[in-house]
């Protein structure tokens, strides 16, 4: 038994919806089938399996420098259309004005090691 399994059927979680806050870098890495040894269908199936236990997962975006040097907000738009509409549907994709701090979290865990 999976320890997401375990929290899922354990009171008092049994019912409840599980949500993640994460950024888009850990987001394409969720959806990245390398994780999954190299298996599309297996990343997908353990979507599925996350879905039908009631997890989510809301994704803030970040600025990324192009190619041309210029800075442009990505949120995973692009790549959750890769996927199958009923996995979509597990993930909130923030936009640039609903979220946007632009701060690393190596900076905050930077100025977080500087204040101890």
């Amino acid at each position: 038994t999976s320890l997401l399994d375990e929290v899922c059927s354990s009171s008092p979680f049994s019912n409840r919806k599980m949500t993640f806050v994460l950024g888009t870098d850990t987001f394409v890495r969720i959806i990245n089938p390398k994780y999954y040894n190299n298996s599309v269908e297996n990343m997908i199936d353990a979507l599925v399996q996350m879905k039908e236990k009631g997890v989510h997962f809301i994704v803030g975006g970040r600025l990324e420098q192009t190619e041309s040097g210029s800075k442009k907000f990505i949120n995973g738009e692009e790549e959750v259309k890769s996927l199958p509409v009923h996995v979509q549907e597990m993930f909130t994709l923030l936009t640039e004005e609903e979220f946007r701090l632009d701060v690393s979290s190596t900076e905050i865990r930077k100025q977080m090691e500087e204040q101890k």
